[in-house]
């Protein structure tokens, strides 16, 4: 592949410039340029390669192709240099987001490097997916809902109702969740407890067939009206089904342990 135009590959490249100043470099593979003391390596030239996706054909061209790219990677290297010179790292719209790329780059770099020294075995997953067959619900319900934003809103429709409204066509009127409200409310298919937030599913488990919430249910949605249609006992997935998801699980769960301590360690004030 020939090199893209300078143009299409500068947002690309040099994100981690403020983060590195000043700091030794792990890189001692071999010089290739030295851009005003600025070192371009191999693995920095390979590096390179595969953030701009390029692939250097085994032909007869490929020196050529190879001193082209060099060439780019100076260029590169000259304006984001004469850009520091100039102070343009230190435009708030620059400096913001060479900050949240370094950012971006080294936090996923670290959970890589966490979950590559916590590694999650296959007894890690087996014994998780076990827990979650335990502690679930094994029943799968049909349901309706009407979500309105205010509680007020959401008594009155309950009023409603108590005198004899129609569910579905209160739904068809009021209720914000468009797609389940063209449906009378029907949520439209058989859901279970991984599927809803857990004050809709806590809700609802309360409810006999054919009954309605009380009371509305507050979510981070909104207010719902709840009412059960249906149960009927539920099909849990098989291990190898679930193993993919369990594991991912495995890894949020330790993603989120690992920050919860380092914020326990930090110095964090949030200023009012």
């Amino acid at each position: 592949m020939t090199p893209r135009p300078l143009i299409r590959i500068l947002l690309l490249s040099a994100l981690l410039t403020l983060g590195a100043c000043g700091k030794k470099s792990p890189d001692d593979s071999k010089k290739l340029a030295t851009i005003n003391g600025e070192v371009i390596t191999e693995k920095d030239f390979d590096s390179f390669l595969r953030a701009q996706n390029i692939q250097i054909p085994q032909t007869g061209d490929e020196t050529k192709i190879r001193k082209d790219l060099l060439e780019e990677m100076i260029k590169l290297s000259l304006l984001s240099q004469h850009a520091v010179d100039e102070k343009v790292d230190q435009e708030h719209d620059v400096y913001f987001q060479i900050r949240r790329h370094r950012e971006n780059i080294l936090a996923r770099a670290m959970l890589r490097k966490h979950l590559k020294e916590t590694p999650i075995s296959d007894e890690d997953v087996q014994k998780r997916y076990q827990e979650l067959v335990e502690k679930s619900d094994k029943s799968e319900y049909r349901a309706r809902h009407i979500l309105v934003r205010s509680e007020e809103e959401a008594r009155d429709i309950l009023a409603q109702l108590k005198k004899g409204g129609s569910f579905a066509n209160l739904a068809k009127q009021k209720s914000i969740d468009v797609q389940s409200g063209k449906q009378g409310g029907d949520l439209g298919s058989w859901i279970n407890q991984d599927m809803i937030v857990p004050e809709f599913f806590s809700a609802l488990v309360l409810l006999k067939k054919g009954e309605t919430t009380a009371d509305p249910v507050k979510s981070n949605f909104g207010w719902h009206i709840i009412k059960r249609e249906d149960s009927r006992p539920r099909k849990m997935p098989a291990f190898d089904q679930a193993k993919g998801d369990t594991r991912q699980l495995i890894q949020q769960e330790r993603v989120e342990a690992l920050v919860k301590s380092l914020r326990e360690k930090a110095s964090v004030k949030i200023e009012e």
